[in-house]
């Protein structure tokens, strides 16, 4: 029997998806600037004329690439799905959700330094406001229901979550590249017992 013909529409959304992959690999190995537009296409399989039928240019290119693969991406849903008999062991849990995403894919960070950098965080406000707030409603949901230090906002609980996953993440990537033995850098679990009790020994 024979195959029904490709629907236009699928088709063209495959081509995108195959230009989005190969347009991570290029943003995360070479940055935004030195990223070339030729490999891309041939990376996705196309003419390089062909991209511009699906995004203008390389800066939205790169939007649609921040949207669809940004670190933010992966912590968000890792935050906001995570489970626990107490806010502690939700956070805990969350925080080694989102690490093993971050380490599972070295390009993540090469992205956000990329994004961060080279285009001044230009093409996160899209991304945010998808994102953020369901963020949001999860800390906030999550600050009622644990005795927090006065002055300690839902928003700064978020701000301070991600910097320490971030933080966890970066730092050990960072020295390990540098010659310090993995096995001896602090992990996420040691990074969250200092975010949640800090590091100064009661009296």
């Amino acid at each position: 029997m024979p195959q029904p013909p490709d629907d236009p529409t699928t088709k063209g959304e495959r081509t995108r998806q195959a230009l989005l992959e190969a347009a991570y690999q290029q943003f995360v190995q070479r940055g935004f600037h030195a990223a070339s537009m030729r490999a891309i296409a041939e990376g996705a399989g196309i003419t390089p004329g062909g991209i511009y039928n699906h995004f203008a240019g390389k800066d939205e290119l790169f939007a649609a690439v921040v949207v669809a693969y940004h670190p933010l991406t992966r912590i968000f849903p890792q935050l906001i799905g995570a489970q626990g008999n107490s806010p502690e062991e939700r956070l805990r849990n969350a925080a080694q959700g989102i690490a093993d995403e971050l380490e599972a894919d070295d390009g993540l960070l090469n992205l956000f330094f990329a994004e961060m950098i080279e285009c001044q965080g230009k093409h996160l406000a899209t991304l945010s406001a998808a994102l953020m707030p369901k963020a949001l409603a999860f800390v906030t949901e999550l600050h009622a229901s644990v005795g927090t230090w006065p002055g300690i906002t839902p928003v700064g609980l978020l701000q301070t979550f991600v910097g320490t996953v971030l933080a966890t993440v970066f730092t050990r990537r960072f020295l390990a590249s540098a010659g310090a033995p993995l096995p001896a850098l602090a992990g996420i679990d040691e990074f969250m017992d200092i975010y949640l009790h800090g590091i100064l020994r009661g009296e």
